[in-house]
């Protein structure tokens, strides 16, 4: 009994440790760095965005700061952005998860006349 019921509990631990899946999707452009890092579970999703401007220092400073992920599907807006690197999570239970094998397209514009298009793959 004792034998059986360890069995089915390696069992469980095994099948729930196969459905875990962590993610890393990564690109640049020019003047861009971009990566999401997601931990998915079944439809369940958390994860984050980073995009890091490559020419940046300390006193980096940009006005009207745009990023479009997917083609809108998530936005930042930041009319006076200090730093180089922005950052935003994403979360979803239920829902359709990031495939590792689809690319996500980036559109960041800044400063009103930049603007760069690449794909986190």
């Amino acid at each position: 009994m004792k034998k059986t019921f360890l069995f089915f509990i390696l069992f469980v631990l095994i099948l729930v440790g196969c459905s875990n899946e962590q993610i890393l999707l990564s690109g640049e452009s020019k003047n861009w760095k971009g990566k999401y890092l997601a931990n998915i579970d079944g439809n369940n999703e958390n994860g984050s965005y980073e995009f890091h401007f490559k020419k940046g220092n300390s006193k980096t400073n940009f006005k009207n700061i745009e990023v479009n992920i997917n083609n809108g599907k998530t936005v930042i807006r930041d009319e006076n952005f200090k730093g180089t690197t922005i950052s935003t999570p994403k979360s979803c239970r239920g829902c359709s998860v990031t495939s590792k094998d689809k690319p996500i397209k980036v559109l960041i514009k800044w400063n009103g006349e930049n603007a760069e298009t690449f794909y986190l793959k």
